[in-house]
């Protein structure tokens, strides 16, 4: 990397120069509003609307135990950083890179000045996105399906981009998109990001670490789930169908083996998600968060609300509000 731009990164950040100052930990709140359990929430560190971020791994002190609700990606660009996953160290130097799912929970050791990592912090829906760019035989594929699972493992990969010029230099364009001067576009980055996802999923030397192989029936249940994530305002089972190259009675019949439960009932709960994550996050009326959550019958929606919830939408948003 080039001297000039590791200067730049390495400069001490207003949250790092409170540490040194004598905080001497992290302060939770920048990260999430639940100090207790610490799962950083994307909304505290992306601008409204954003998928896709660029940030320096916080130094001088530990990170602890935490978890995401988006997918990480950490580039070493000097020195060295020390993860605990899964109790186990995972040790890493210039020219690594983790790629966390949202699963997975871990937390750094205390590093120093010349420590210096960038994170990339990507929506789960962009993640996804990248699915079709990605060779389905590579472990890559399998990983992705895994992230998409409401209830999939927590997992890893490693890599090492260290000797391979083309991975340097995407990471190097990201490093620069980070601190340079010139605007560099969100989609930019996502491609970038993309690109290096593929030469990884295309160069198996470079993996170091990588997750188990997932069975037909897991994958078809993370290619469901998926859909329903990315899909779930215009989502039906006769496009879902299509997608997957299958009958519409046969899906019908595997989502009923693989969830319990019909189509139309995983549509309903991931709507519902979708509108309670809007209640408490966003200040969009109810009528605009019925419309984005995929329904049209304002009466349906308040009703299924009030049998899920046993309260209105309202309602909620108040309670959430003042108990936060």
């Amino acid at each position: 990397m080039r001297e000039e731009l590791l200067k730049k990164l390495k400069e001490v950040s207003e949250e790092e120069q409170k540490i040194l100052d004598g905080e001497n930990k992290i302060n939770k709140r920048l990260y999430s509003a639940f100090a207790k359990d610490f799962i950083i929430n994307r909304h505290r560190l992306l601008q409204e609307n954003e998928q896709v971020a660029l940030r320096r791994h916080t130094r001088f002190t530990d990170f602890p135990m935490h978890g995401h609700n988006y997918v990480e990606i950490t580039y070493i660009c000097s020195g060295t950083f020390t993860h605990v996953i899964k109790h186990r160290e995972v040790t890493m130097r210039a020219g690594d890179v983790l790629l966390l799912n949202r699963h997975a929970q871990h937390s750094v050791r205390k590093t120093g000045a010349d420590d210096v990592a960038v994170n990339i912090l990507l929506s789960s829906e962009v993640f996804h996105s990248f699915a079709s760019f990605i060779p389905t035989a590579s472990p890559i594929s399998s990983f992705i399906s895994e992230n998409i699972r409401s209830n999939g493992e927590a997992e890893y990969m490693l890599f090492s981009s260290e000797g391979v010029l083309p991975l340097e230099n995407l990471f190097e364009n990201l490093c620069y998109a980070m601190v340079g001067s010139d605007i560099v576009s969100e989609e930019a980055v996502k491609m970038t990001v993309a690109l290096i996802l593929r030469h990884f999923a295309e160069m198996p030397d470079c993996i170091i670490t990588s997750p188990r192989h997932r069975s037909d029936a897991e994958l078809l249940r993370a290619r469901i789930e998926g859909y329903m994530t990315t899909e779930f305002r215009t989502a039906t089972l006769s496009d879902l169908a299509k997608k997957l190259n299958l009958s519409v009675p046969y899906l019908s019949k595997r989502v009923r083996d693989l969830f319990g439960t019909t189509f139309s009932a995983l549509l309903q709960e991931e709507r519902f998600k979708e509108a309670i994550r809007l209640l408490e996050e966003t200040d969009l009326s109810i009528g605009d968060i019925i419309l984005a959550v995929g329904y049209e019958n304002t009466s349906f929606f308040h009703n299924q609300f009030k049998e899920r919830y046993h309260c209105s939408p309202f309602r909620w948003r108040r309670q959430y509000h003042e108990n936060n």
